[in-house]
């Protein structure tokens, strides 16, 4: 059902009410917590007996993190007790279950949620409705993918509570092609990708036989895909090609003739056109004008024409299909990934940065083959000595920007630590090459892991920067996993081991304990 944009999410709540509860997909964090705060002052869901095990649930939360609800959070509690929530990346693990829980127990009636939600996590609902069927996917704004609309529907309906699931579409009239976009028949094929890393080309020079090597680059998924379509492409295009030759011989000699009923009736429907132009005065209508009518005044040909008119109209369906082909094809080589040239890239690459020397690897490349993000990077400050020579603090605020992205609008307090000398690393590895992709580092997140690791509170590091609490989680257990994987690539190295071994187990305490 489609919904129209002006419709607030109150006016969509009180017109579904019966087919609660609602899995309410938004595709911006802000406006979860928006549209859950305008639909927590008009409605309340919960009997007395819901909201005191709504309590329960709350309680037992914050016995196992205290300050649960600090800061910006201080409005679910109430939420949640209206039997309402609101599920984004941004939340700390502890709030995200405490709100997968309540809505597992059946008492959120209303859940606004972005798209995560509807991966990995089997929580149907009776309803799903979607604030909009377009988002931003990092460089433009879009319609959803028939993949993405389906993954997200398809939560409507509890097997043994709902006979038919419901998904309503709340409709922006600036774009109507919203309405009946999404096709089941339609969905997009699940594509292999593959990316040739440094750590992918290190791990096959050190593992992996020439043979081996050849086989993973000319036999893998992508590559099996790409070349399955392109021939199933040939293959229609060369049966569209016959078919098209075979409707031509339904054709009669006088096909496009003067005497052709059908050249007849085109001619009669652009002579309609051009005598309607006629106000313009181009000097080109008259003599067309007159040769249509000389082309007209000969004698008709008799015939009823309707198996030259079904084939004309079949030839023209036959051509348009013909020209999505072509397209398509056109796509799938301007898009397609010599693997071989990406392998024989990287390998100048990482030769030229001391890596390896032939298949062999030098010491950089054998503690890059324990790395599996930024590679070269996180190399280059160990070798570098940046990382040796720190001190744990320091060390700890360098490694938290390791393939940190910063938001346009994100803000942190500035630490002790200046890190030009990571810039200037960093400068120089892009003057030597090394892609933008493999050199992410930003000194924004360094300040959150000085203070940690200095023995900052979580609700401390809060009111240092604007980040979500999620986001927050995510710098510092990222940080230990990376510590992690430089203490398997120190190897003999028991120094440089037990320094990122010290600075883990700092780090790796209270709310940002990681369980493995």
């Amino acid at each position: 059902m489609a919904l129209r944009n002006s419709t607030s999410c109150v006016g969509v709540i009180e017109a579904i009410q019966d087919n609660l509860p609602a899995l309410y997909f938004v595709f911006s964090r802000g406006r979860t917590e928006q549209l859950a705060e305008e639909l927590g002052r008009e409605w309340d869901f919960l009997l007395p007996e819901e909201k005191e095990r709504v309590d329960e649930y709350i309680t037992r939360a914050e016995k196992g993190s205290p300050g649960l609800f600090a800061g910006r959070r201080k409005h679910l509690q109430r939420l949640l007790q209206q039997g309402i929530g609101y599920h984004h990346a941004g939340l700390s693990p502890a709030l995200k279950e405490l709100v997968e829980n309540l809505y597992e127990a059946r008492l959120i009636f209303v859940l606004f949620c972005t798209e995560t939600f509807a991966v990995g996590i089997n929580f149907p609902a009776a309803s799903t409705v979607f604030d909009a069927t377009r988002k931003w996917d990092g460089r433009n704004h879009r319609s959803l993918y028939n993949r993405e609309f389906f993954q997200m529907a398809g939560r409507a309906g509890r097997r043994g509570f709902d006979k038919t699931g419901h998904v309503y579409i709340n409709i922006d009239e600036k774009y109507p092609e919203q309405t009946g976009f999404f096709n089941e028949e339609e969905v997009e094929p699940v594509r292999g990708r593959l990316i040739i890393s440094p750590n992918t080309v290190l791990s096959l020079l050190h593992w992996k036989t020439d043979e081996e090597i050849e086989r993973y680059l000319s036999q893998n998924l992508a590559v099996y895909q790409n070349t399955r379509e392109t021939r199933d492409l040939a293959d229609e295009l060369e049966t569209l090609e016959q078919k098209m030759f075979s409707l031509r011989s339904s054709f009669c000699e006088e096909k496009d003739g003067p005497s052709c009923p059908l050249l007849r009736n085109k001619l009669k429907k652009e002579l309609n056109r051009l005598r309607n132009r006629r106000r313009r005065k181009k000097p080109e209508i008259p003599g067309r004008i007159a040769e249509i009518k000389s082309i007209l005044a000969q004698p008709a040909k008799g015939c009823l024409h309707y198996d030259c008119r079904d084939a004309h109209d079949e030839i023209a369906a036959l051509v348009e299909r013909k020209k999505e082909l072509v397209r398509r094809n056109r796509y799938l080589k301007k898009h397609a990934s010599d693997y071989h040239q990406d392998f024989q890239r990287m390998c100048g690459l990482l030769e030229q940065l001391g890596y390896i020397e032939g298949k062999k690897l030098l010491p950089r490349g054998l503690f890059a083959l324990h790395l599996h993000v930024q590679e070269i990077l996180v190399t280059e400050l160990v070798f570098s000595g940046i990382i040796r020579e720190a001190s744990p603090a320091e060390a700890a605020c360098i490694l938290a920007g390791i393939d940190y992205m910063p938001g346009r609008d994100e803000v942190v307090l500035p630490g002790e630590f200046p890190m030009d000398d990571v810039a200037m690393l960093r400068t120089e590895l892009l003057n030597a090459g090394v892609p933008e992709n493999l050199c992410v580092w930003s000194p924004l997140p360094g300040p959150l892991a000085e203070a940690w690791y200095k023995g900052a509170t979580f609700e401390e590091l809060q009111k240092m920067c604007n980040l979500h609490e999620g986001d927050i989680f995510s710098i510092i257990r990222r940080e230990i996993d990376i510590l992690r994987q430089i203490e398997r690539a120190a190897g003999e190295d028991a120094s440089l081991k037990m320094a990122m071994n010290d600075i883990r187990n700092v780090l790796d305490r209270d709310e940002m304990a990681v369980l493995i």
